[in-house]
């Protein structure tokens, strides 16, 4: 099965789509991975960046085609399932309506061949009305058995044979609604990409446990907690750590102290570190968070030889910044 991470931050502008995309072309380019992209911002600002290996605009995907369509239909279908419907018939979904759904889901995914790994993706439109991310993410809070729909769609995607992938990187808005609570149920990881300053780090802590509660939340609720929450979503995740994005050489002394104060704040509330990241994180107190690569901001415009993180993303192309923060994650990973 994929390693699935979500990639989030309660601060918008932190590099964070870009982030999920350049880790994602880098694993598939560079390391031989086939990754799977899911993008859950409403601004669909992943898939404008996937879409520019296509021949048409985002705007002219069909609906049948994107991600929320097909998040709406699993809600919908899940809608009319009770929790002792999944657990009493191990057949359920080999029905004929789930079998449809599951190869249309498949149909829809997008790839980018490499040498010897793949990235897909399936567009997200934020154009549709009444069907943007938001919209949906309000029915799924309606039913607690919608997030089962979630995270079933996001097995059916993974089971799409013709990608088999290795991960499944996904984008988290700085926001939070029913369909990232699934998202955070159904991953194994999640990784917190910040500027180092004190706006980008005032969400962080608040972030994680959200992360927690909803887990907490989820265990206890009698409709989706116990067996089924067992069979349809992951262990918790595990943070696999926090690491800096558009870093400046000028100014690391008062990065390093911000991140330094961000590390203990996470230590004094007992937040757990990853056994697999130690070897990883900047050595700052007896457990630490803060991964020991940074991405540094590299924004020129107007040298062909050295073209800056935003152009490159722009153009859906790699950038060699991300090398070593991407091997960090793969290795923490894969242990």
């Amino acid at each position: 099965m994929a390693i699935k991470i979500f990639f989030g931050n309660y601060k918008g502008g932190v590099g964070k789509t870009t982030s999920v995309f350049q880790v994602g072309i880098n694993m598939a380019q560079n390391h031989n991975k086939n990754v799977l992209l899911l993008d859950l911002d409403p601004q669909a600002s992943l898939s404008k960046i996937c879409m520019k290996w296509e021949n048409i605009s985002l705007d002219n995907v069909p609906i049948e085609s994107t991600l929320n369509y097909f998040l709406e239909i699993y809600t919908l279908q899940f809608r009319r399932l009770g929790k002792l419907d999944i657990l009493s018939s191990s057949n359920i979904f080999n029905n004929e309506s789930f079998t449809n759904l599951a190869n249309m889901t498949k149909n829809a995914v997008k790839t980018k061949k490499f040498s010897n790994g793949s990235l897909s993706f399936i567009p997200t439109r934020m154009d549709i009305a009444n069907a943007r991310i938001n919209d949906i993410a309000d029915q799924v809070s309606r039913y607690s058995m919608g997030i089962a729909g979630v995270a079933k769609l996001i097995e059916d995607i993974e089971r799409t044979p013709d990608i088999k992938p290795d991960y499944i990187l996904i984008d988290c808005p700085p926001s939070l609604n029913a369909i990232i609570q699934a998202v955070f149920l159904k991953s194994n990881y999640y990784i917190i990409p910040t500027i180092a300053d004190d706006i980008s780090i005032s969400g962080v802590m608040d972030y994680i446990k959200v992360i927690e509660k909803t887990v907490q939340k989820y265990t206890y609720d009698s409709a989706v907690g116990g067996i089924l929450l067992e069979k349809m979503f992951s262990k918790p995740p595990k943070l696999i750590g926090i690491f800096e994005t558009m870093a400046k050489a000028k100014s690391e002394t008062s990065s390093n102290d911000v991140l330094m104060g961000l590390n203990m704040e996470l230590y004094h509330n007992n937040i757990e570190e990853l056994e697999n990241s130690k070897p990883f994180t900047r050595k700052i107190a007896e457990r630490n968070y803060i991964l020991s690569e940074k991405v540094y901001h590299r924004d020129n415009r107007s040298n062909p030889n050295d073209y800056g993180i935003p152009y490159k993303t722009s153009r859906a192309e790699y950038h060699d910044e991300y090398d070593k923060i991407t091997a960090q994650i793969i290795k923490i990973c894969e242990q």
